[in-house]
C-alpha cells in the first residue's frame, strides 16, 4: 500500500464521523481576499461574531476584515485594533460607563486593563479572518487553527486524544478567562506564535453563551496538533467498546433532538 495522503478535508470528515460531531471542525486562517461564498457582517459597529462562527460549523464559510467585525471587541480579538473602547476595563469589571451594563467578569478595572494589555496582538493582523469547515478545505490548503464545537463527551475524547502519545506532558490544554472569540482565535494563535503547543478550551464567556447552544463548548488548537491526533486516531480508545457506548448515546441524543426540532 502507498503512503496515506492526509488532507485537511479528510481530517475534518474523520473527526466528525468518529466523534459523532454535530458541527464540522472549522479551520481558521487569514487570507489575502474574502472568499466569494463567504458570509459575514457588512460593517463594524454592532453584532456578535460568535453565532456566525458557529454557522461555519454548520457548513458556511465566514469571513471578517478590519471593517466588518461587528462589535469593537471582535475587531480587537481578531487583531485588527489595539484597543476595544475607552473605559472597557470598567465594562469588564464594575462601575458606570456611558450607561453600559458592566459584566463583573474581573474583580477590578485595573486587573482587566492589565489582562487586555497582555493579550493584545504584537502586530496588527492583516488580511481576512476566514472560518471554513475543515472538510471543505481544498487539497493542499491547511488552516492555522482548527476549532471544534463539542459537547462534554466529545470534548473529553478530544482531550484524551491530545494526550494519547504524550501522557506525561503538562498543560497541553489550557482554559483561561477570555471572550468567546478570544478563546477561539486570540489565545491559541498567540500560544502558537511563540512556539507553545497548546489547545484552548473555550466559550466560557456567558455573554456570548446567551446566543449559543447551552451544551456546546470549543477547543481551538494549531493544525499540526490536530494532525498528530489524527495520526493516532485508529490506535486510540475510539476503537473500544467503551467509546462505542458513548457514541451510541451521542447518536441517540442527536436523534431525539432532531425529532423534537421537526
Amino acid at each position: 500500500m502507498g503512503k496515506e495522503i492526509i488532507t485537511a478535508s479528510k481530517i475534518g470528515l474523520t473527526f466528525k464521523r468518529k466523534l459523532g460531531l454535530t458541527y464540522s471542525a472549522v479551520g481558521f486562517k487569514y487570507l489575502s481576499e474574502k472568499p466569494e461564498d463567504a458570509i459575514g457582517i457588512k460593517k463594524s459597529g454592532n453584532g456578535c461574531i460568535m453565532p456566525l462562527i458557529l454557522a461555519s460549523g454548520r457548513g458556511k464559510t465566514v469571513a471578517f476584515d478590519e471593517h466588518t467585525t461587528g462589535w469593537p471587541c471582535s475587531r480587537f480579538y481578531l487583531g485588527y485594533s489595539d484597543k476595544i473602547f475607552d473605559g472597557v476595563e470598567y465594562f469588564l469589571s464594575h462601575g458606570m460607563l456611558m450607561g453600559r451594563r458592566c459584566e463583573r467578569f474581573v474583580k477590578t478595572p485595573s486587573m482587566a486593563k492589565r489582562y487586555l494589555k497582555s493579550i493584545k496582538f504584537k502586530e496588527k493582523a492583516t488580511g481576512v479572518a476566514t472560518f471554513r469547515p475543515l472538510e471543505n478545505y481544498p487539497d493542499g490548503d491547511e488552516p492555522e487553527l482548527v476549532i471544534f464545537f463539542a459537547n462534554a463527551d466529545q470534548l473529553s475524547a478530544l482531550i484524551l486524544l491530545l494526550y494519547f502519545s504524550r501522557p506525561e506532558e503538562d498543560c497541553r490544554v489550557v482554559s483561561r478567562f477570555a471572550s468567546a472569540c478570544a478563546s477561539i482565535v486570540t489565545l491559541p494563535l498567540q500560544y502558537a506564535q511563540r512556539g507553545d503547543k497548546k489547545a484552548v478550551w473555550g466559550m466560557h464567556d456567558i455573554s456570548a453563551r446567551t446566543k449559543l447552544p447551552h451544551n456546546i463548548m470549543s477547543l481551538s488548537l494549531p493544525y499540526d496538533m490536530v494532525l498528530e491526533m489524527y495520526k493516532n486516531i485508529n490506535e486510540s480508545f475510539l476503537r473500544t467498546s467503551t467509546w462505542k457506548t458513548i457514541l451510541n448515546r451521542i447518536h441517540s441524543e442527536k436523534s431525539q433532538s432532531d425529532k423534537f426540532n421537526k
